[in-house]
């Protein structure tokens, strides 16, 4: 597998077997941060959990969806990627998320301009998503600072633990991007 650069700390990765304690461990850790918004995030994420995804996410390798893990410093610290790839549209959404520790240093959205290079470049995708819960102003902040336009809210159209939310879903197209 490769790898991208995003900046001389920072290099995205497929995760990896290996990454699946570090990855429980930021879930824990970052229980409270990510489960508002997160499905996945439960009482019960464990070891198996974190493997469990990381077999899903080399299975479906480039063909469905790619995810990475966001390395700093060597160390993992959040995930990214293509949540799924719609070919024959020539479309794809990214997903992201990040411990706590490490929000407000422009990892996040670095990790997502090379993405989207990715993408349009190599990929030769046509549009990017990417989808937010209204009240996650933060994630919110990301496809705004990198110029997607906001298409609309979904209201109602996730349900995560205990209710549902409204979703912004943002856009870029190539021709968008410079």
């Amino acid at each position: 597998m490769f790898s991208l650069k995003v900046r001389g700390d920072i290099e995205l990765r497929p995760v990896a077997e290996r990454d699946a304690e570090a990855i429980l461990e930021i879930v824990k850790r970052n229980y409270e941060h990510l489960r508002p918004f997160l499905h996945w995030v439960t009482e019960d994420y464990s070891l198996e959990s974190a493997r469990e995804f990381i077999g899903q996410a080399q299975k479906a390798a480039e063909n469905t969806s790619l995810t990475f893990g966001i390395f700093y410093h060597e160390r993992i610290v959040g995930v990214i990627g293509f949540v799924v790839f719609n070919w024959q549209s020539r479309r794809t959404e990214i997903g992201y998320w990040i411990d706590k520790n490490y929000e407000g240093k422009g990892i996040v959205t670095d990790a997502c301009r090379v993405l989207i290079n990715y993408a349009f470049a190599e990929l030769k995708m046509n549009r990017i998503e990417i989808h937010c819960a209204t009240e996650n102003t933060r994630s919110r902040q990301i496809p705004e600072r990198l110029n997607f336009k906001l298409d609309g809210v979904l209201r109602q159209s996730e349900w995560r633990h205990t209710r549902f939310f409204d979703m912004a879903i943002y856009s870029l197209l190539a021709e968008e991007w410079k």
